[in-house]
């Protein structure tokens, strides 16, 4: 199974929302990693084929999706960031209802939906109305319909957004589990997810692919840009001023500061373990704070 994505590049009048866009997935996971605006969306909706490239194509196993149409929609699970769900629907109801528009048979409906509804752990909510949900009931909602029918290639935006610790993890642990067989594309802001569990980060900026790479490379490559420092209270200011601070921790006498820092930049400075958010925001982090 192969996902070749040659050259797409789409813009929005003069903005340059993706630029040259190339690279080939096979069945893992891939994370999506990049700031507001890195042309995350915008590649996502081109290969659901909600939204038409100026430039490129895309192949699934040697054929054009766009002359496989619904051929190649049969093979795709997409959970939006936003999902559009009917309040008036009762869970399993709106499952049912989804399982029918992907054409799936009564028979394989009946055997999935349950088993879709342990996974998200929404069973024991199964008959109520999907108005009542909370917002993180409706996120594994949307992520239950978008693995209906077992689908070849699922993307995923934010799929954790709005999820307490114990439920990221086990949404984390069902899309582990069912990527074995599939090509997963998981664009999410919360970088902890995907550490462990993608094959490859792409980091977009501006676009622009900035770098493919396994998420222990680019983890390595911070080795000797993280450390920590204790500060007193009065400090802190200061520091956050002249450094990339991506954590504070108020201690009895002050702070354990987290620092990104290409140098040792202070005596009392003791490198720290590097993380794939620390790869991220060495990469973002001023950007992102504009």
């Amino acid at each position: 199974m192969e996902l070749k994505i040659e050259n797409v590049s789409k813009s929005y009048g003069k903005t340059k929302a993706l630029v040259g866009f190339t690279a080939t997935l096979t069945p893992g996971i891939y994370a999506l990693l990049g700031p507001n605006g890195s042309g995350k969306s915008t590649l996502m909706n081109i290969i659901t084929q909600n939204l038409a490239s100026d430039e490129g194509h895309i192949y699934f196993d040697g054929e054009d999706i766009t002359k496989m149409g619904a051929r190649f929609r049969e093979k795709l699970g997409f959970m939006p960031q936003y999902p559009g769900l009917y309040p008036a629907f009762g869970v399993e109801e709106f499952l049912w209802y989804t399982a029918s528009l992907k054409g799936i048979s009564k028979e394989d409906a009946a055997r999935q939906i349950p088993a879709v509804l342990e996974a998200v752990e929404l069973s024991d909510v199964a008959k109520h109305k999907i108005r009542s949900m909370s917002g993180g009931m409706k996120q594994r909602l949307a992520l239950a319909q978008a693995t209906l029918g077992d689908p070849d290639l699922l993307i995923l935006d934010e799929p954790t957004a709005g999820l307490d610790p114990k439920q990221r993890i086990a949404i984390r642990n069902y899309i582990s589990s069912i990527a074995l067989q599939k090509i997963v594309i998981i664009a999410t802001h919360v970088v902890s997810d995907v550490e462990f569990i993608a094959k490859e980060a792409i980091i977009l900026k501006k676009g622009y692919i900035q770098t493919i790479s396994k998420p222990e490379e680019l983890v390595s490559s911070m080795e000797g840009k993280v450390w920590t420092v204790d500060v007193k209270e009065s400090e802190v200011a200061a520091y956050e001023e002249n450094h990339t601070v991506t954590s504070i921790a108020k201690t009895e006498t002050g702070a354990t500061l987290r620092v990104l820092s290409d140098e040792k930049f202070a005596e009392t400075a003791a490198p720290a373990k590097p993380t794939l958010e620390d790869y991220y925001l060495y990469v973002f982090g001023k950007e992102e704070e504009k």
